[in-house]
């Protein structure tokens, strides 16, 4: 049976030639960046080409990125060393009641155990920030607002613009985890006038275990690690040179959006919601239009979250119910809570996330598999009779 991989927005599958380019690093004599010997310099030199790489796709100097080991650290970096670094100036911190955990929990750290004051901004029903509400939020000691650009679990776009222009108005640092954006839409600093920016290699087909933060220059940053002067003393640690290399090999071939396979994506995902609509007892989350073209979340009422999961892979369909980070964890997902999202239709959610590798004649093939998992699955809740759930070996 042909497996169809629906959970883009969980990981990318790595590009061959993001592979090939971190085999070769690997391959002869490496040594460690810091040292002065050939073997360090070979690693010093594609440190530095791979942050070069990487800054003129992101438009951006060298000496504005700070790698790091993934997405989390670089939120974490973010969020902990703006807040920290700017506590002379005030306290008082801004984010969204939707934002990744490694966003939330940062903040709830510097609320429970330091000295600062968060505003956990409410959404709407598409899980949006109304602009207005940050205005009101912000007060003289706010440092730091951060929301993310695009949302993991609804693929919702925030509106950068506006909440950008309010923050550079007052004079406050803007950070944004634009993780999930990453090769899904146009990643513009200028004109979302953000401070810092939160990126993971894996997201948008490179390797795992590696990510960045963009920093605008002149930015106070307090490191979170000791024991090195690494990334210009901003995060000590021996570089994984071969992960830094695919990094930017991916972000050469990946971050620049492909409009036209996006709005495919786009297409896509609608007709997918258009089907599965049909099979009623379903609900759409999150905006209809004002999100990622990939991504789709759907909700099943009456159905058992876990089973319905677990019966989607078992017809070769891998789906997510939203953040890859809850993954063996039974509590709702904070985002659909946020957005008023009913505990009974919540409970059982599917995030359908593609990438380029599902093509348009999949599309039959998967809703055939949809239904079949599903109209098996309210048999079962329902005590009703249910014939056994067969699919046929593709």
């Amino acid at each position: 049976m042909q497996r169809f991989y629906l959970d883009a927005n969980a990981t990318t599958a790595l590009d061959p030639r993001v592979h090939a380019v971190m085999e070769r690093v690997q391959t002869g004599p490496l040594g460690n960046a810091s040292s002065l010997h050939a073997e360090g310099r070979r690693a010093r030199g594609e440190i530095d080409a791979a942050r070069d790489v990487i800054a003129a796709s992101l438009r951006a100097k060298p000496s504005e990125i700070i790698f790091t080991a993934g997405g989390t650290e670089s939120c974490n970096l973010a969020v902990l060393g703006l807040a920290r670094a700017h506590a002379d100036k005030g306290v008082h911190l801004v984010t969204a009641k939707t934002e990744h955990h490694a966003v939330l929990h940062a903040f709830r750290a510097l609320e429970e155990h330091e000295d600062f004051a968060v505003t956990w901004l409410e959404v709407d029903g598409n899980g949006l920030v109304d602009p207005a509400d940050l205005q009101r939020a912000l007060r003289r000691d706010t440092t730091l607002v951060s929301i993310m650009s695009a949302n993991n679990e609804t693929g919702g776009l925030q509106p950068m613009r506006e909440l950008g222009e309010i923050c550079a108005r007052h004079g406050v640092l803007f950070h944004t985890d634009a993780i999930q954006s990453a090769g899904k839409e146009a990643l513009d600093f200028a004109a979302w006038q953000v401070g810092a920016v939160s990126l993971a290699a894996h997201k948008f087909h490179g390797p795992l275990g590696a990510g960045l933060l963009w920093l605008k220059p002149g930015v106070p940053l307090r490191r979170l690690m000791e024991g090195g002067a690494h990334e210009n003393e901003r995060r000590p640690g021996t570089e994984n040179v071969a992960a830094i290399a695919g990094m930017a090999e991916a972000a050469r071939r990946h971050l620049a959006v492909n409009a036209k396979e996006q709005q495919r994506q786009f297409e896509w995902t609608e007709k997918l919601w258009r089907e599965l609509e049909a099979l009623g007892g379903v609900r759409r989350n999150g905006h209809p239009t004002q999100r990622l073209g990939n991504t789709l979340n759907v909700s099943f009422r009456g159905l058992h979250g876990e089973d319905l999961l677990i019966a989607l892979d078992l017809a070769g369909l891998a789906v997510s119910s939203g953040s890859a980070c809850l993954v063996g964890s039974v509590q709702s997902s904070h985002v659909l809570a946020a957005m008023g999202v009913p505990a009974d239709w919540a409970a059982a959610t599917v995030r359908f996330s593609i990438g380029p590798e599902i093509a348009d004649a999949d599309l039959a093939e998967i809703v055939q598999r949809v239904a079949r998992v599903v109209t098996h699955q309210r048999g079962l809740r329902q005590g009703a009779p249910s014939s056994p759930l067969h699919l046929e070996a593709a």
